[in-house]
């Protein structure tokens, strides 16, 4: 983890605060340290859709092959993306960014970020999406992911996924 503060604010709700020194945003690696943090933004982030309380995020982030990357501005975490890697393929397992700060490119960071990885290493990319979620699956799109099937029912409210597939 690098020497920034930004997982350390976790009791910070993620609202937006008007300042003059607005830093960032700024990627910090993190692990099973930061469940808190992650669990508190992915409760805002899919409010009324289960989101991973803190053991849930600690047990994922401590598994192999997981790494997890939270988007920082000025020092407070506003969003995160998680995926899982096995030899050269990656899934995105959860990205999410506080509803104050949607729709400013932080979502679009953070899943660049994980491209240009992917990319270095000759990795594709899984993910599911709800279908209904069309923003996401715009942003998705707009990085090159392409759907290659449905799996139905696949979400607990009996809701289907998009498989999507980003390629090198």
């Amino acid at each position: 983890m690098s020497g920034t503060g930004c997982p350390d604010r976790a009791d910070h709700d993620g609202q937006r605060e008007v300042r003059s020194d607005v830093q960032g945003p700024e990627l910090v690696a993190v692990g099973p340290e930061a469940a808190r943090v992650v669990s508190a933004l992915h409760h805002a982030a899919f409010s009324g859709r289960d989101p991973w309380d803190e053991t849930a995020c600690g047990q994922i982030l401590a598994l192999p092959g997981v790494e997890a990357w939270l988007v920082c501005v000025s020092d407070v975490p506003v969003g995160f993306i998680i995926s899982r890697h096995v030899l050269d393929e990656g899934e995105v397992l959860s990205l999410g960014v506080h509803p104050q700060w949607q729709r400013q490119g932080l979502a679009h960071r953070l899943l660049s970020h994980l491209i240009n990885r992917a990319r270095q290493e000759a990795a594709t990319l899984f993910l599911e999406v709800r279908l209904s979620n069309e923003a996401a699956f715009a942003l998705y799109g707009r990085c090159g992911f392409q759907q290659v099937a449905v799996r139905r029912r696949y979400y607990d409210d009996g809701e289907d996924a998009r498989l999507l597939r980003w390629s090198p």
